[in-house]
């Protein structure tokens, strides 16, 4: 038996959970055989102590991974929450996981299913073809199965954005918002998020909420496709943006469009996302100037994700903004967002989704 890792272990009375997650042979097999990416913990359940087994990056032996594995089956390896950034980053490629294993906690997942949706975005973005969409459509439709069973995971998927000046991660950062608002949307009036749907026909609810949550998830993801066929010295400028390249940037809309046509991506919801996102409701935005109602939900409801995805990430020119400082902003945009989705954003990032209590 190894020497406990008294640093390591739990304070006395607390679970073993709180200090450790359990690895399970699904687990086991996302990491690389022969060098484990993480320090793998061993169990004695006789004496109720936990010792280091395996130190992570170290080469392991055929007999040693023979009982590795044999420890995995048996439910007794273990290895430290702290280190979840490094696993989070190997499950994010076998994200149909984060479903069956129960030992990860939701803070670990809302990570996990950034990682793998950033990376899936990425490389989409990257290479728009048909191979990466069904990707990036097979973890959304992993995301809409997880957030359905239980829809108050997405105030963890809130907590988790990331603020680097990154295409991905301001598409993540507005898919994340996005559904926070959408199951707000869903759910005001009901007192909770199981709840019937939003009064007067403004929000969705029941199997309707169900079938829309997977195509609106990725129209949040892709709501910029667009911006790839803008130069990156016109995104990325310092100074003040000449006409020529604020005309550049607002045809990303059509860019965007042509793109998903050549995909054949027909969703309305998903193209509502795209077309809409830059609608003002006093008319003022583009590309056509709609006011209004005309704006449908789901354009208006990616216009204030979007826009403060924008403002809180890092660019350029500036550092990323206050949280709180972005939703004042949009609060007092009354007249160009809509003022039901502001007020549910404050509320979001302020207090989290009513009726959930964040564990």
């Amino acid at each position: 038996m190894p020497q406990p890792d008294t640093s390591h272990s739990p304070p006395p009375g607390a679970p073993l959970s709180e200090t450790y997650l359990q690895i399970s042979p699904n687990i086991l097999e996302i990491f690389p055989r022969f060098r484990p990416p993480v320090d793998l913990y061993l169990h004695d359940e006789a004496v109720g102590r936990v010792g280091l087994f395996h130190r992570a990056g170290k080469r392991l032996g055929t007999e040693a991974q023979a009982r590795v594995g044999q420890l995995a089956g048996e439910g007794r390896l273990f290895l430290l929450r702290e280190d979840y950034l490094v696993y989070a980053r190997h499950l994010s490629r076998k994200l149909g996981l984060v479903l069956v294993e129960d030992g990860l906690n939701p803070r670990e997942v809302a990570e996990i299913f950034f990682l793998a949706l950033r990376d899936t975005v990425a490389g989409f973005l990257d290479q728009p073809r048909r191979e990466e969409l069904d990707r990036l459509r097979d973890n959304i439709a992993i995301l809409a199965e997880y957030l359905w069973a239980d829809p108050c995971r997405v105030e963890f998927l809130t907590r988790t954005l990331h603020k680097e000046h990154d295409p991905a991660v301001h598409a993540v950062n507005t898919l994340f918002i996005g559904l926070g608002l959408f199951v707000m949307l869903s759910t005001s009036g009901s007192g909770g998020p199981r709840g019937s749907g939003a009064p007067g026909g403004q929000g969705w609810s029941g199997e309707a909420s169900r079938a829309t949550l997977p195509t609106l998830a990725l129209g949040l993801a892709l709501h910029d496709l667009g911006m790839t066929s803008v130069p990156r010295f016109i995104t990325d400028k310092e100074r003040y943006l000449l006409r020529r390249d604020r005309e550049s940037i607002e045809r990303h809309i059509e860019a965007g469009l042509r793109k998903l046509d050549r995909l054949k991506v027909h969703d309305t919801v998903v193209r509502q996302c795209l077309a809409e996102h830059h609608e003002r409701l006093d008319g003022s935005g583009y590309p056509r100037g709609l006011r209004g109602e005309a704006i449908s939900l789901p354009g208006r409801l990616c216009a204030v994700a979007d826009s403060f995805s924008a403002m809180i990430g890092r660019r350029p020119h500036r550092d990323a903004g206050a949280v709180a400082g972005a939703v004042t902003t949009l609060v007092h945009e009354s007249r160009r967002y809509d003022r039901r989705l502001t007020g549910l954003l404050a509320v979001l990032v302020g207090s989290g989704v009513p009726g959930c209590v964040m564990r």
